[in-house]
């Protein structure tokens, strides 16, 4: 097995299609055929399930995914060391940020780290948890700051903690259920619900809240990845999230206030998530530094 019978399979495993995967590499069909199939004899396996249209992966091309998708990152880990260590300008960094960190903090870090290193370049990927940690796992981000994994699902990963903060829900200030001193959970069930992707583990949460009370979850109306536009159709309308409290700090909550609801108070630990064992480029560690500093100041939110 070598990397490039790997770089072929990744190819070929991202596309679903031995046609799409050749066009990409530049390659004849039959060539890329001809490789997959030595990769397969030599596993003695089949890694694809052949289709009328394109391609699935099996079980044991499933499992060699997913090393070889470590192996990738770690040849670029060491392709970047090694430009580093030969004197070459190595000042891009890639950061994964939730919308939190969007806000507070992280700009912060990232001016002052540019100014004092103007060198620096810094590419910002937005999103939630779990699509984040997809693209460190994938080596498309150097690091994550985001709320932390739990330790299940962390085991390839290193976490520092830098903050904590309380989730709630949250709407508009003359929102119906605002002056209530405490609200139970039913009541919110009438009123249209705006959530970040499913897959977050703030949706999960609050959705875990409400069943544990007995409750069926809400049904979002709409979904946005976009703090911005949960914010601003919260102003818009009677509509509830559920988010962080020091959402309420940032100019785009103005007019926007935390509902009491005791059954869903909850917290949460944030901070920098990173590939375990990778390496970081001085880069990196320059902002990873600043970003510690900042929060020590202010560990809350």
């Amino acid at each position: 097995m070598d990397l490039r019978q790997l770089e072929y399979f990744l190819a070929i495993a991202k596309r679903r299609s031995f046609t799409a995967a050749a066009s990409e590499l530049g390659l004849t069909q039959p060539s890329l055929t001809k490789t997959i199939r030595a990769l397969e004899q030599e596993l003695s396996v089949q890694l694809f399930e052949r289709l009328p249209r394109g391609v699935e992966l099996t079980s044991f091309g499933n499992s060699l995914l997913h090393h070889a998708e470590a192996m990738r990152v770690q040849v670029q880990d060491a392709r970047n060391e090694i430009e580093e260590l030969r004197g070459g300008t190595f000042g891009l960094v890639t950061i994964g940020a939730g919308p939190a960190w969007l806000r507070r903090h992280l700009p912060k870090a990232v001016s002052q780290t540019l100014a004092r290193n103007p060198g620096i370049k810094v590419r910002i990927e937005s999103g939630y948890d779990e699509g984040l940690i997809s693209l460190l796992r994938r080596g498309e981000v150097d690091f994550v700051v985001a709320e932390l994994p739990t330790s299940e699902r962390s085991r390839d990963l290193d976490v520092a903690p830098l903050t904590s903060d309380g989730l709630g829900v949250c709407c508009r200030a003359k929102h119906p259920l605002a002056r209530a001193r405490s609200l139970a959970l039913k009541r919110l069930l009438d009123y249209l619900w705006i959530m970040p992707p499913r897959s977050s583990r703030v949706h999960r949460r609050v959705n875990a809240l409400f069943v544990a009370a007995d409750l069926p979850a809400p049904e979002p109306l709409v979904e946005a990845e976009s703090m911005a536009f949960q914010l601003q159709m919260l102003r818009e309308s009677d509509a509830l999230t559920y988010t962080v409290h020091t959402t309420l700090l940032s100019a785009e909550a103005a007019g926007l206030t935390m509902l009491n609801v005791p059954q869903l108070r909850a917290s949460r630990e944030a901070g920098i998530i990173s590939r375990r064992g990778a390496w970081l480029s001085p880069a990196t560690n320059a902002i990873i530094s600043e970003l510690k500093k900042i929060c020590a100041g202010s560990p809350r939110g």
